[in-house]
């Protein structure tokens, strides 16, 4: 694994009802003040929450298996963007296509 900066998604089922546990061993572990996780979203769906993290790829992989250990997680499954774009990339690029169907 290499030493590059990254960010990762995980989105996490916890058991039903364990949220708030959930949250507090984050909370106890330290893990949102030492900014290891960026984020931390409570969502309704297939999935209760989603955990932004960022940093080195080996520290995130390291999370993972930190954070797939604490109690009532059920199911993680983690997206890794390959290459990440800022608005204004995507909002240039936006433009220019909409340019270049004008002139068509």
């Amino acid at each position: 694994m290499n030493d590059e900066t990254s960010r990762a998604y995980v989105l996490v089922t916890i058991q039903p009802g364990k949220e708030q546990e959930f949250a507090n061993e984050i909370l106890s572990r330290g893990l949102l003040f030492n900014s290891k996780v960026d984020r931390l979203d409570f969502v309704h769906g297939s999935y209760d929450f989603i955990v932004l993290l960022s940093g080195k790829t080996r520290d995130i992989d390291r999370l993972i298996i930190e954070m797939r250990r604490l109690p009532y997680v059920r199911r993680t499954d983690t997206l890794i963007p390959f290459e990440m774009l800022s608005w204004d990339d995507v909002s240039s690029t936006s433009e220019e296509s909409r340019s270049a169907k004008s002139i068509n």
